[in-house]
């Protein structure tokens, strides 16, 4: 293991701030998470657990004393058992998972009139959409399995071909099912918990230009409306405020983890009158271009 940063971290004085980042890869595909249950029942009280298939291989890893381990892919779904549960959430139906523990890129290829082609919960023909990033869609083709075992249609739906991400995962749903997420702030600058020093010649007050990014299109005067200063100063000054805003779409790389949504838009301003003090940025349901908001404190 790469432990050497371990070994110097007591002399990086870096290690001493706090690090808790709203805008973490990791809190915002677990905030995703916590809507996507709120959204489809299954997800939160399901305890039908099927698996559809696997697709996987074995390896032995140094040290393991002959214990294999098992890599590849897996399909699974996730319902409430029918007559037992009755589960909440906008979505009642099943939900289909898809996810890989291997460290690389790798496309899945099936014949769908094979013994080994990826089955579906759906019949052939439905559109699926991933609940996760980057939100694309599959079309379901038809196999040779029937839905009412009869040999005529309808057919359950296949999965031809998939690409997972090293450690990736989706969610699949039909299409009409399918919901936007709620926008997240996936970026700022210059960062929770920056240390800023003060303009050279320039004691009382400065400048500092601020930058928030979001998953999906915002509303820009709406988002300036919904930011809060809470300004701790030395006495010094007076409470910045905020001018020069501008907003624009934009386009950046997926997040480090599978899943994590990527910038769609972007909001910046510059703070002026800026004095000596620690400031708390507040962003309180800042609007999207649709009707959902963000929940995100900073």
């Amino acid at each position: 293991m790469p432990l050497e940063k371990s070994l110097f971290g007591c002399h990086d004085d870096w290690n001493a701030l706090d690090h808790f980042d709203p805008t973490a890869d990791s809190r915002l595909v677990f905030s995703q998470f916590m809507n996507m249950r709120s959204v489809y029942g299954a997800l939160q009280d399901g305890f039908n657990l099927v698996q559809q298939g696997n697709w996987t291989y074995f390896i032995q890893r140094p040290g393991s004393n002959m214990t294999e381990t098992e890599m590849g892919l897996w399909s699974v779904t996730r319902s409430a058992i029918s007559g037992y549960q009755n589960v909440t959430g906008q979505f009642q139906d099943q939900v289909w998972m898809l996810y890989t523990n291997e460290n690389v890129t790798k496309p899945y290829t099936f014949d769908c009139r094979d013994k080994l082609w990826m089955s579906s919960p759906f019949v052939s023909g439905t559109v699926v959409r991933n609940l996760f990033a980057p939100y694309e869609s599959y079309t379901l083709e038809e196999s040779l399995s029937s839905v009412n075992k009869d040999d005529k249609p309808p057919y359950f739906g296949c999965l031809r071909s998939v690409t997972m991400d090293p450690y990736g995962f989706k969610a699949l749903v039909p299409v009409i099912q399918w919901t936007s997420p709620l926008p997240m702030i996936t970026k700022f600058s210059p960062g929770h918990d920056a240390r800023l020093l003060a303009n050279a010649g320039d004691t009382n007050a400065t400048t500092v230009d601020i930058r928030f990014e979001f998953s999906q299109g915002m509303a820009c005067d709406g988002v300036t409306s919904s930011i809060t200063l809470n300004m701790n100063s030395s006495g010094k000054g007076g409470k910045p405020t905020i001018t020069n805003v501008k907003c624009d779409g934009m386009t950046s790389k997926p997040g480090r983890l599978p899943g994590a949504p990527a910038s769609q838009f972007y909001w910046s301003a510059t703070l002026t009158n800026f004095p000596d003090g620690v400031l708390e940025i507040i962003v309180k349901n800042a609007p999207s271009q649709g009707t959902a908001t963000t929940q995100v404190r900073l």
